[in-house]
């Protein structure tokens, strides 16, 4: 799963078009470099950190017309001075003044595009009849979306597939996982590749890249546990992968072995300078967001520290799958997470109970 953990799947109507949708305030300036202002310490975060609650991408994602809530909230520097975000079950118009929702369009995939602090929400269908921004062919399933990255003046995304039926808790599964190719002018989806059927990791769900290689990383669940998982590539994703073995490089994917225990479904990779930096929340559910180091791509990934704890965490609401979004700022770290519930009435109730919240952390490099 994405993790979008709920078990209200709704299906779409099958058709795929893109519509656009403009954020309905006035122009505001580009976003700046803001100075760190350090909060209140707490004492489940690491002492090296100081964090804050991001009013400037809160207030950005707090909408009542276009895109109005959604998890996953993976980021991608277009390179051109936009950040693409991709979202899993979105919800699309439909907020009131009291951030209540009068009704349900809900869609299991979109795009929101940022130029500055302005926003254009790309999804299919129509403005009335809102669909998902992009399907799998298979009839009855969907997408999620997995990482993304530039290459070459073109937008590579991984979407994996999903059906119903699946067993546990989430009644659904995964069934593919395709490359879209992406115009990144216009978003249009150019090509849909498939990479792989049934998959048992979920490969494409962060890509790092590093000098010639892209390196790809995915979560396999064993019982109560999440083992992340890594292979590499040419930079456009185009040769054949090699999966690290625990010592080597090998072509054979059944060769693959587990890097890391207890990651959550989504996450983040990133380097700066020689450090290679690993950001995962606990456990599939857990409060706390960890920032792991390394000296390698494939790890082992260690002095993992607190680098957050999420507050919105009590009774039916839950926290998930943070991430990292390492090109917003220069002298800081932006991490977002998901926020959902348990109680379906709760997404009604607010506006806020289903949405990516942000903090601002300070002090994260490796000294």
């Amino acid at each position: 799963m994405s993790v979008h953990e709920t078990t209200w799947i709704i299906p779409l109507m099958l058709f795929l078009s893109c519509e656009k949708e403009g954020r309905d305030d006035v122009s505001t300036p580009s976003l700046v470099e803001e100075e760190i202002v350090i909060c209140e310490q707490s004492q489940c975060w690491h002492t090296d950190f100081h964090v804050c609650r991001d009013s400037t991408y809160i207030d950005l994602f707090t909408r009542n017309k276009g895109w109005t809530g959604g998890d996953a909230t993976y980021s991608v520097d277009l390179k051109n001075g936009q950040t693409l975000w991709m979202f899993g079950d979105t919800f699309i118009d439909q907020v009131s003044e009291d951030r209540s929702r009068p009704s349900a369009r809900l869609v299991n995939n979109t795009l929101v595009l940022q130029e500055g602090l302005e926003l254009k929400t790309y999804h299919g269908g129509t403005s009335i009849r809102p669909d998902a921004f992009a399907k799998p062919p298979e009839s009855g399933n969907w997408y999620w979306p997995g990482d993304a990255t530039v290459v070459n003046g073109k937008l590579l995304l991984f979407m994996h597939g999903f059906g119903t039926g699946g067993q546990g808790a989430w009644d659904f599964f995964r069934t593919s996982i395709d490359l879209l190719t992406l115009n990144l002018e216009t978003l249009e989806i150019e090509s849909n590749d498939r990479l792989f059927d049934a998959p048992s990791i979920s490969w494409g769900a962060a890509i790092m890249e590093d000098h010639h290689y892209s390196y790809v990383y995915g979560v396999r669940s064993e019982s109560s546990d999440k083992h992340l998982y890594i292979a590499r590539t040419s930079a456009d994703l185009s040769d054949n992968w090699e999966y690290f073995t625990g010592t080597e490089w090998h072509t054979d994917p059944t060769k693959a072995h587990s890097i890391f225990n207890g990651v959550s479904e989504q996450f983040s990779l990133f380097k700066e300078e020689s450090t290679y930096y690993f950001l995962t929340q606990q456990g599939a559910l857990g409060k706390e967001i960890n920032l792991h180091t390394s000296i390698a791509p494939e790890g082992p990934f260690q002095n993992g520290r607190v680098v957050y704890c999420t507050p919105e965490t009590d009774g039916d609401i839950f926290t998930y799958n943070a991430f990292a979004h390492h090109h917003i700022y220069q002298d800081s770290l932006l991490v977002s997470y998901n926020v959902n519930s348990f109680d379906f009435s709760d997404l009604f109730k607010s506006a806020d109970n289903y949405r990516p919240y942000f903090v601002k952390v300070g002090g994260w490099r490796e000294n």
